[in-house]
């Protein structure tokens, strides 16, 4: 083999090396912040966007970075994903499951994973959140992301085959840090 041979089959197999570790890497690598648009926190008896997020880290790990967005803060969560350099995971929790179809959609215009998007327990009793609910899993959300509860209220029948919420407690508050454990 001559010189110039070796030499250009050397740069293949090195070039070949980098592209698939580049590949490798790009698969593995997972999400270190994970946003949240919580449920509604203006009654009596609902916790506050704070204690929606302390309820998530304690299921994610030490690494993910957890930000929360009260319900009705959609350009928040929006301008968050628009504004972001990396990807990251995305729950929906209650009422904030009535945007999960802008959610999904920006997620999808920054080329992002939807396979990272968490839909929990939305209230399927509202037409508005189960359209939006099931117009995100249509883009691409999968089913197995869609965590529900064990009534229409905690999102029960929005689509087939979703996630059941393991049993836990306080039921509903308890499903955030079920879902951070699935993210983990």
């Amino acid at each position: 083999m001559k010189q110039k041979e070796k030499i250009a089959l050397i740069i293949l197999v090195v070039l070949s090396l980098g592209l698939v570790s580049f590949i490798v890497i790009k698969k593995y690598r997972k999400p270190k912040n994970l946003l949240l648009l919580g449920g509604l926190d203006n009654r009596s008896g609902d916790l506050s966007i704070d204690e929606q997020v302390a309820l998530v880290e304690k299921g994610v790990s030490d690494s993910i970075s957890v930000e929360g967005f009260r319900y009705n803060d959609k350009s928040g969560i929006i301008n968050a994903i628009s504004n972001s350099k990396k990807e990251m995971y995305v729950v929906l929790f209650s009422a904030g499951c009535s945007k999960s179809k802008d959610v999904a959609n920006a997620l999808k215009q920054k080329g992002y994973n939807l396979n990272y998007m968490f839909i929990v327990e939305p209230y399927a009793k509202s037409s508005t959140t189960s359209s939006s609910v099931r117009d995100a899993v249509s883009m691409g959300v999968p089913d197995k992301n869609v965590i529900v509860g064990k009534s229409k209220s905690t999102g029960l029948g929005v689509i087939d085959n979703p996630t059941l919420t393991p049993s836990c407690s306080p039921k509903h508050w308890c499903s955030l840090t079920e879902v951070g454990k699935i993210i983990k």
